[in-house]
């Protein structure tokens, strides 16, 4: 299930602690909106959407659709727009129960028209059919679509957003990076905390409710949706309902996601997309922590590293603890030359009180202040024990 973000557009539900700090508009305008929560919704695969007090009821389509089982991510794409009308493939498969088509604009008078494969074009009076009309977008739902390639043709000014989300028994249930590691004896490939690293290369595993499919093929697509390049990966099992792959891959130099692509069991091309936003990154937020358990009264010190892969340069880092054990970090600012790394220092004191069984997590990003731009992170999870 993909994240979406609703950006609202009058200043009286901000509470002065919300984040999105988006300003109200008017009726003839699709913003200002808080550029960081357009960057969140574009980085979790999120569509902004540019709301009109009246329409916040409408809205609620997208999030009945977007909540439903088996829901997966067929396209997904953003950019300017360029003066032209812009036409994107959207392949339904045969195994698909419904689809969702939402489509965003930050300037009023965007427009999108989608053509069946049949060639009839979606309208308000359309079989099977709810289509919401939003100042500053549209949502249209489709039960039992038509099997084959949909054509979604954009048009207007400013920046447009469009997602596609089907209901199928064809869906990606999980694309990540990963590293070996684990114990002795206990080897295996782990997720890696924060995005991958550039210059390097990299492993991705994946898994698919493949059991409607004939082939699987994966590539990394641009934020608009292109194909950047092909992914050979090889197979770690035979189970078709849950089919794992493994591939290694060269990371491109631009944001991208993870897609895959073939033919179901009748023959029909469908698409999935992992709604996460890769970017490889030159700088790495490593744990040293020798240990994973907590004890209630009891002080510790967490260590990570922050390594430096690109120029040199200072970075900010910022730390935080979901369950408040965390009393200093040490230092705020790291300045690395190219390969240095540098050693992050955090006190966690946990109360003497503290509930077996509680969980902390602690977050560790470093961010550049100076030279060129990049960021990452680590998060480590600590759960309180009894004392052995």
């Amino acid at each position: 299930m993909a994240a979406f973000a609703i950006t609202a557009c009058w200043s009286q539900v901000q509470s002065p602690s919300s984040e999105n700090r988006s300003k109200s508009f008017g009726p003839d305008a699709c913003g200002p909106a808080d550029p960081t929560y357009i960057r969140t919704a574009n980085e979790t695969g999120g569509i902004p959407m540019f709301l009109q007090r009246s329409e916040v009821g409408k809205s609620f389509q997208l999030v009945r659709e977007s909540t439903r089982e088996n829901m997966s991510t067929v396209l997904w794409a953003t950019g300017p727009f360029d003066g032209k009308a812009q036409i994107f493939k959207v392949p339904v498969d045969s195994v698909t129960q419904r689809i969702t088509f939402t489509f965003s604009v930050n300037t009023k008078g965007g427009k999108v028209q989608l053509t069946q494969p049949s060639g009839q074009v979606i309208t308000q009076g359309s079989p099977r059919t709810e289509n919401t009309d939003l100042n500053c977008g549209r949502i249209v739902t489709v039960t039992s679509p038509e099997a084959g390639i949909w054509h979604a043709e954009v048009s207007g000014a400013g920046t447009f957003w469009l997602e596609a989300q089907a209901q199928s028994d064809i869906y990606l249930l999980k694309a990540e990076f990963v590293k070996e590691g684990g114990r002795p004896g206990h080897e295996g490939l782990f997720r890696i905390h924060g995005q991958p690293l550039i210059g390097a290369p990299a492993t991705l595993q994946a898994t698919i409710a493949a059991d409607k499919t004939l082939t699987n093929d994966f590539s990394l697509v641009s934020q608009r949706g292109d194909v950047i390049q092909k992914i050979h990966m090889n197979r770690v099992n035979s189970d078709r309902e849950f089919l794992e792959l493994v591939g290694n891959l060269n990371l491109p130099n631009v944001p991208f996601r993870v897609a895959v692509t073939g033919r179901d069991t009748h023959g029909k091309q469908y698409q999935r997309f992992n709604a996460a936003l890769f970017h490889a990154e030159s700088v790495e937020v490593l744990s040293r922590l020798d240990f994973d358990e907590l004890q209630p009264g009891q002080k510790k010190q967490a260590v990570f590293a922050v390594r430096n892969l690109g120029s040199p340069r200072t970075f900010k880092v910022t730390v935080v603890d979901t369950r408040n054990f965390m009393t200093s970090s040490e230092p705020k600012e790291l300045s690395l030359s190219q390969g240095q790394s540098g050693m992050i220092r955090v006190d966690l004191a946990v109360p003497p009180g503290a509930p077996l069984g509680t969980g902390d997590d602690i977050v560790v990003v470093a961010a550049s202040t100076t030279g060129p731009s990049t960021s990452n992170s680590s998060v480590v999870h600590l759960n309180v024990t009894a004392a052995h």
